[in-house]
């Protein structure tokens, strides 16, 4: 293209890269890590709150180098600081320790399935992911502590391949389930976590500058997590935590109690 313009990258729009097979099959496997639907108890919600958290670099890296023990290897900033946040709130809700907690997440699947999605594909791609433990090993006190939840999450992130990616989209086209979440509240033992890094944010401009910064909506449920750049380009992460209203003085205690 002449005159040093950028090429356009047209958007793509077409969704029979993602249709069911046929006939529809789901891996007996893919109930360990796929996530299908939100669990919601009718119990009455408590009051929720919205509040941020601001994570440092160094603070990242130190929850990185918990996360990897001693073996030298490499944990993403999502994995430990899903592992740090997943665990806190299990403590903060003093949940029983031999009720099972679990942790879902959305994962892109535009480079797991195959044909990979073409970069211009319009639409969300994601599955829902998850790990799951027994409260005593996430909220252990041993040093490995951080090592063990972390690992149950990476194991989740690796097994996201294209069979997984097409059983979750037959598990959709066999039950027809309703996308939209009904009313209702999370169980305590449920935590999600949407992680945003990376997310250009900070760039949108109406007009005023900069924005100050950049958070959810306020959420009607508890139990939901974003992780966002901090906004400052020093490699921090804002932690937005939705959550119970009795137990955020205590999150915010044992976030930072680690350091």
């Amino acid at each position: 293209m002449g005159g040093g313009s950028a090429a356009l990258e047209l958007p793509f729009h077409d969704r029979t890269l993602l249709r069911a097979r046929s006939p529809p099959f789901v891996h007996p496997d893919a109930f360990s890590v796929f996530s299908p639907q939100l669990k919601l108890s009718v119990e009455p919600s408590e009051t929720v709150v919205t509040q941020a958290f601001v994570v440092s670099k160094d603070q990242v890296t130190a929850l990185k180098r918990a996360c990897v023990g001693g073996d030298g290897g490499r944990v993403s900033t999502f994995c430990a600081l899903s592992a740090h946040v997943w665990r806190c709130v299990c403590v903060a809700r003093r949940l029983p320790p031999d009720a099972t907690t679990r942790l879902t997440f959305p994962a892109s699947v535009r480079r797991s399935i195959r044909p990979p999605l073409p970069p211009g594909y319009c639409g969300n791609g994601i599955i829902w992911l998850g790990a799951a433990g027994k409260v005593r090993d996430v909220t252990s006190s041993e040093s490995e502590d951080l090592v063990f939840v972390a690992g149950q999450i990476n194991s989740a992130v690796r097994r996201m391949d294209d069979e997984l990616v097409r059983s979750a989209i037959d598990y959709f086209e066999l039950t027809e389930i309703n996308s939209k979440p009904a009313p209702g509240r999370m169980p305590e033992t449920e935590l999600r976590v949407i992680s945003w890094l990376g997310m250009p944010v900070y760039d949108v401009d109406f007009g005023g500058g900069k924005p100050l910064a950049m958070l959810r909506a306020v959420s009607e449920r508890a139990g939901f997590v974003y992780l966002m750049d901090s906004g400052k380009g020093d490699g921090g992460v804002r932690v937005l935590m939705c959550t119970e209203a009795a137990i955020l003085n205590d999150f915010q205690r044992l976030l930072y109690a680690r350091f």
